[in-house]
């Protein structure tokens, strides 16, 4: 996936710079998402 991403999608002086730095993004947001769910929150966009 590395390699790809950097051909594709890194953006060096954007904020996401990296396929390091994207996984990162995916879990942090991998955590809000279950948080949200534990607490039986909604978020805007998202349906079950």
């Amino acid at each position: 996936m590395r390699e790809p991403f950097a051909e594709n999608a890194a953006a060096p002086d954007g904020w996401v710079p990296d396929v390091d730095a994207f996984v990162d993004l995916l879990t942090q947001w991998g955590h809000v998402l279950t948080e949200a769910a534990r607490r039986g929150w909604c978020l805007v966009g998202l349906s079950e």
